[in-house]
């Protein structure tokens, strides 16, 4: 019977470490359920959708182009020369 004790005793001082962490705080109902809080350029977006994609359109187009303009040889094709074995 003894030895029945002693394994969930064991078991319970395992999950005691005196290093407890700090729970997460808790958010009330009202706060979790309210709609969330629009950044202000939210109603310039919802005007004009068109405008936002053209943007988006244009700013992955430029990202394009710049990881394009980066393909090519990493070095430079005279200092690959001079790193390969002369023979």
């Amino acid at each position: 019977m003894r030895q029945m004790l002693i394994i969930p005793l064991a078991a319970l001082l395992a999950g005691c470490t005196g290093e407890a962490e700090d729970y997460p705080r808790l958010l009330p109902t009202d706060q979790i359920l309210a709609e969330p809080t629009l950044p202000d350029h939210a109603p310039d977006a919802a005007l004009s959708p068109a405008d936002v994609d053209a943007e988006a359109q244009a700013r992955a187009d430029a990202l394009r182009q710049r990881a394009e303009a980066l393909r090519g040889p990493v070095i430079e094709p005279g200092t690959l020369a001079r790193m390969r074995p002369q023979g």
